[in-house]
């Protein structure tokens, strides 16, 4: 991780950590605006840590006396969720920097790995399309590359570089798992054998044996199962915390920066900015191994999660503040 990135996630951390206390314990700006109650239409994406990060704006933003919050949580994809923000069918959800600069509107393939320069690139995106950009989360759900423990110790692969490495050279070939849009998307398997120069000589990745695509969560139960030795992940998945996992350093940093940030549509934030000052410090509150902990509850604990959203604003951060 280059310099730039370690500063900028350590200056936003360090700055929402003054203000956790406060805005959670009741200290927000809640009094009534002029105008009426406002309404604020929530949603998400359908996967666990969307709706973790959404429930926390909407139990945030309903405990707001002015705001009246409405749980749209849940469906929908990163493009549909993006155009309904836009035209004010809805009104907030979270949305990745990477996401955003690779997969919506107007898509760039330029590759920026400094998350500040990525940030201020997708809200002037935004912007111009009558959508803001509230300051990111301070963590970075990326992809990954993970590799049974046991495996990668053997082979003294550390890095993406070392796997490259030992693939070219015509090692012990293991075998890979990939989810599904990994595999699809042009930041995902090919386009990291391309720039990790794992190909063969017509720019196709070279062929492992099995090669699995599949969905995200048994990506981890074949590595468990060791039918395969090398996995895709995302950077806050609670798999990563076995002690028979090890995460490849992307030592040459193709992946992008993922900060999820409050979208808003650009109105409503116009006329109450007070919105996204709310929203800020429970963003602040998080980090990677937060993330991971309260993905954690409800992907293998199976708590829902609304709870856990609710369950850490009330105690946890307020414990630890």
């Amino acid at each position: 991780m280059p310099p730039m990135r370690r500063r900028f996630l350590g200056q936003i951390g360090r700055a929402g950590g003054v203000a956790v206390t406060g805005i959670l314990s009741g200290c927000a700006k809640s009094e009534q605006p002029e105008s009426e109650s406002v309404t604020v239409r929530i949603g998400s994406k359908p996967f666990t840590e969307q709706k973790i990060l959404s429930y926390l704006a909407y139990e945030r933003l309903r405990r707001i006396d002015w705001i009246r919050a409405v749980d749209e949580i849940g469906a929908g994809n990163s493009l549909s969720n993006w155009e309904a923000t836009a035209s004010g069918d809805q009104h907030l959800y979270w949305e990745y920097t990477g996401t955003a600069w690779l997969q919506l509107p107007p898509r760039h393939d330029r590759r920026i790995t400094d998350p500040e320069s990525l940030f201020e690139r997708v809200q002037a995106d935004a912007d111009s399309q009558r959508l803001q950009l509230a300051d990111p989360a301070p963590f970075s759900n990326e992809y990954v590359i993970a590799a049974d423990a046991r495996w990668a110790e053997q082979t003294e692969i550390s890095t993406i570089s070392d796997l490259a490495a030992h693939i070219r050279n015509g090692g012990d070939t293991p075998g890979v798992a990939v989810n599904e849009e990994f595999f699809h998307r042009q930041d995902g398997w090919r386009g990291l054998a391309s720039y990790y120069e794992i190909e063969t000589a017509n720019g196709e990745p070279i062929q492992t044996e099995p090669f699995i695509v599949t969905s995200i969560g048994l990506t981890y139960e074949l590595l468990e199962q060791g039918r395969v030795q090398i996995t895709s992940g995302f950077a806050t998945d609670p798999q990563l915390n076995r002690s028979t996992v090890t995460v490849l350093e992307d030592d040459r940093d193709y992946f992008l920066p993922y900060q999820p940030a409050p979208t808003a549509y650009a109105p409503l934030i116009d006329e109450h900015p007070e919105v996204f000052e709310i929203l800020s410090p429970v963003g602040s509150a998080l980090d990677k191994s937060i993330m991971r902990n309260l993905n954690s509850r409800v992907l293998l604990d199976g708590e829902h999660p609304f709870a856990v959203a609710t369950q850490f604003l009330e105690g946890e951060v307020l414990d630890d503040a």
